[in-house]
């Protein structure tokens, strides 16, 4: 069983799993300024908890799993309800929701397997863009159909993220485990 320290980059993780709620309802309500309030300061908490427990030394294994759980359920609701409205197509929103399932399965076989590596800068950056193109798809009576371009590459930045991601935590992962258990190192 994880142990989960109560810290800020913690209670902050926990306050964006809380907001997905809040974020959900008023997008269903179409009061789409308040949703995208919500989204923002999501994406806010996202940064400083992050920031805050690498400063602080504060990073924790809990920490590592559930942040990018809760950036993922976030990501996944708010796009489900931008495809239940028809402001994003269904293609999309099942690409990203493969993707996301994929990475949060992915997540529990390291976990049962004791291994936790955390997201790379790419990765990082293209979460980044993403919440940006999510964010102006709350704006999309003024920004349409630019929102849809932006989320269509954003798509294509995250399958590189993804390969990139498998490639340095499974292959070469494997391979340094490998070859360290030949030569009797320890990882």
């Amino acid at each position: 069983m994880i142990k989960i320290p109560l810290n800020v980059p913690n209670i902050l993780t926990f306050f964006r799993f809380l907001l997905i709620i809040p974020t959900v309802m008023l997008m269903l309500s179409e009061l789409w300024y308040l949703a995208l309030i919500c989204f923002i300061i999501a994406c806010i908490t996202d940064l400083l908890d992050g920031v805050i427990a690498r400063k602080y030394n504060q990073i924790s294994e809990a920490g590592m799993l559930l942040d990018p759980l809760a950036d993922k359920l976030m990501a996944v609701s708010v796009t489900v309800v931008f495809a239940m409205r028809e402001i994003l197509p269904d293609w999309m929103y099942i690409a990203i929701f493969i993707k996301e399932g994929l990475m949060i399965a992915g997540g529990i076989v390291l976990y049962a397997r004791k291994l936790v590596f955390p997201a790379n800068r790419f990765g990082k950056y293209t979460a980044f863009i993403y919440n940006v193109s999510l964010g102006l798809s709350f704006l999309h009576k003024f920004v349409d159909p630019w929102h849809k371009y932006l989320v269509g590459a954003t798509l294509a930045l995250m399958a590189i993220a993804f390969l990139q991601y498998l490639y340095y935590n499974w292959y070469k992962g494997y391979i340094l485990k490998k070859r360290n258990s030949k030569s009797g190192k320890r990882n």
